[in-house]
């Protein structure tokens, strides 16, 4: 019997053990597993917040240093020009924070059919995008083509295939562009060398636009002192407001991910928290009960056996002796219960995780901690036992 509880005793303990252990190894898989998931939602996700980002449009303007930006604003003329040969140095240098590289010229032009003015837009296509897979953000416009804002396109009443006539030269209409109440709904979108050739503009351009790198959003300094190192007199501003946002959709989207993760961890953890202070309940109750039943056990044992303490000691047999007798006897006892324990809970653990890993460090620990409990189980009552006189004990009735 006092095998037997101490093969119990050992059984909830080790069982306990690795059971949180085991379940310390699923949270980590299961976290693993949560983290690669959510990097691919993550991934999906910073795809989807790069189109949206993309749907903004360009957020870098570089332009000639000496052009007054306020001027342009307003009047949406050029004092101060860049050339195209300047735009083109600019994509072959391929600067990593800065991409999707269109050289642009803008005018105010003077149209009979509008009866007023428009705006010129001179494009020849994104001649720098970063990524092969990559898609333009403006359409390249071929010569002898133009596109029409929604107010020019209404006001002409045009529609695409019909031809344009501007300044001297015939255009065919490839596209009217949608009302987006700004001023593009007045703009004449066409091939750049047509648009310069029509201002007598020849080689200049009013700017480049850009888009930055996630990296490079809101610090303008880095992506400004890398154009002027191959533009002198280059400009370079923001329009913060569409940075803002690409940044702050990128920013969002990872703090999602990583709250999501954080929540699964806590969540597990709070279990896990419980399920230990459950366990070591559990499993100290079924200690204390086992200890007092190995008292129990111990104490009858010696009580049953003290006419014979009481003769060996009258033979002359030394109190270390017999107490080094009873305590070998419940070391030994508590060694088989911890072998017993040991395999009977390695079977349960097969049974309920399907795994039962043998830890030797585990096994010797308990080994030592039953037989310490166990002797001194034992020795509480030997010790009453040896100190009573023989002759007292021999005279008692048996």
């Amino acid at each position: 019997m006092a095998s037997l509880a101490v093969a119990v005793a050992v059984l909830s303990v080790t069982a306990s053990l690795h059971l949180l252990a085991n379940y310390d190894r699923q949270t980590q898989q299961e976290i693993r597993a949560l983290q690669y998931r959510s990097q691919e939602r993550m991934d999906a996700l910073e795809n989807d917040a790069r189109i949206f980002a993309k749907s903004l449009g360009f957020n870098i303007l570089i332009y000639n240093r000496a052009q007054r930006l306020e001027t342009f604003y307003i009047e949406d003329v050029n004092t101060d020009y860049l050339t195209i040969g300047q735009a083109h140095e600019l994509a072959a240098s391929e600067l990593g924070i800065l991409n999707h590289h269109l050289p642009f010229l803008r005018h105010r032009y003077s149209l009979p059919a509008f009866n007023g003015e428009v705006i010129i837009a001179g494009l020849e296509g994104e001649i720098f995008i970063k990524q092969s897979f990559q898609q333009p953000l403006e359409v390249c416009i071929e010569p002898g083509e133009v596109q029409l804002g929604s107010t020019v396109a209404e006001r002409l009443h045009v529609k695409v295939g019909d031809t344009l006539s501007i300044g001297d030269a015939s255009y065919k209409v490839t596209l009217c562009r949608k009302p987006l109440g700004t001023k593009d709904d007045i703009v004449l979108f066409m091939n750049l060398a047509d648009a310069q050739a029509l201002l007598g503009l020849e080689d200049e351009i009013s700017g480049i636009l850009g888009l930055s790198c996630n990296c490079a959003a809101g610090n303008i300094a880095p992506i400004r002192k890398s154009v002027q190192r191959i533009i002198p007199d280059a400009e370079v501003v923001e329009f913060a407001t569409r940075a803002k946002a690409r940044q702050t959709a990128r920013a969002a989207i990872k703090k999602a991910a990583e709250a999501e993760v954080a929540d699964i961890v806590k969540s597990r953890q709070t279990m896990r928290l419980q399920l230990e202070h459950f366990s070591l309940f559990f499993a100290g109750l079924i200690v204390a009960v086992a200890a007092a039943l190995l008292l129990f056990l111990y104490s009858h044992n010696v009580k049953e056996r003290r006419h014979e303490i009481a003769i060996l000691r009258t033979l002359g047999v030394r109190t270390l002796q017999l107490v080094w007798l009873f305590t070998a006897k419940a070391a030994l006892l508590a060694a088989v219960g911890t072998v017993i324990g040991t395999l009977g809970a390695l079977a349960l653990l097969k049974i309920l995780i399907a795994s039962a890993p043998f830890s030797s460090i585990l096994f010797f620990k308990l080994l030592v901690a039953a037989c310490l409990v166990s002797i001194f189980a034992s020795l509480i009552p030997v010790l009453i036992a040896v100190r009573r006189e023989p002759g007292m004990v021999l005279n008692e009735e048996v």
